[in-house]
């Protein structure tokens, strides 16, 4: 891989923490840890058995959303971090581009890619055969999302929690290969670490929680004042 690129690409977004490096080696968290537990010790421990220092990348991937706001948060501070400390450029991934790059999905015209949002919602995004988006990134009921995919003429690619949907439904790689590639895609993107921004898409519930109560404060101040 001599004169290849090395990137390392993070994804906290999704129902596993996955990490990657372009010149070999990955972690996937298959029993769901949280990724402020598991993040830094797999990139520490990747590393180590690549005989490589964070000075040596070329520049830090993540997944920047949509996904859990929780990790979403983790993942991108993380790699601000090192992007910062270390004068190398960040490449923002979305998280349902980089399920289309799985690939099984090779070949396809077009691709619709779900993933889980939580509280019987779904993520949902449309790329063609180059993973170019063709529909952008948006929130639906998983209703919603079950009946596009059932009736999709192309390829369909879910996380975990949204592979059964229905039928041959293009589950995540488990080699991470799909967001290394996905990252690599990118490179010619590559921003500075302040320009790595989350991708939410949708209100977190606190947020909601937050303006539901203070609504409620208005209106019982202004009843207060009747």
């Amino acid at each position: 891989m001599s004169g290849a690129r090395k990137i390392l690409a993070v994804n906290t977004a999704g129902p596993a923490v996955e990490v990657a490096l372009s010149c070999g080696g990955y972690f996937r968290d298959e029993n769901g840890r949280n990724a402020s537990v598991s993040l830094m010790p797999a990139i520490d421990k990747l590393l180590t058995d690549a005989g490589m220092a964070l000075s040596e990348l070329d520049a830090i991937a993540c997944v920047i959303g949509p996904g859990s706001f929780t990790g979403i948060r983790i993942g991108v501070s993380a790699a601000r971090a090192m992007c910062y400390a270390l004068g190398k450029p960040a490449v923002a991934v979305n998280y349902l581009q980089s399920l289309a790059y799985n690939e099984r999905a090779d070949g396809f015209d077009k691709i619709l890619c779900v993933c889980d949002g939580s509280n019987g919602t779904a993520y949902i995004a449309e790329f063609d055969s180059e993973r170019k988006p063709l529909r952008e990134t948006v929130c639906v009921t998983m209703g919603e999302a079950e009946k596009l995919a059932r009736g999709y003429g192309g390829a369909v690619c879910a996380c975990e929690r949204t592979v059964k949907i229905c039928e041959n439904v293009i589950p995540p790689a488990p080699d991470c290969h799909a967001l290394l590639r996905a990252a690599e895609a990118m490179f010619a993107n590559a921003c500075d670490f302040k320009d790595l921004i989350p991708l939410y898409v949708r209100e977190s519930q606190a947020e909601k929680d937050l303006k539901e109560s203070g609504a409620n404060a208005r209106i019982q101040s202004s009843d207060s004042r009747r």
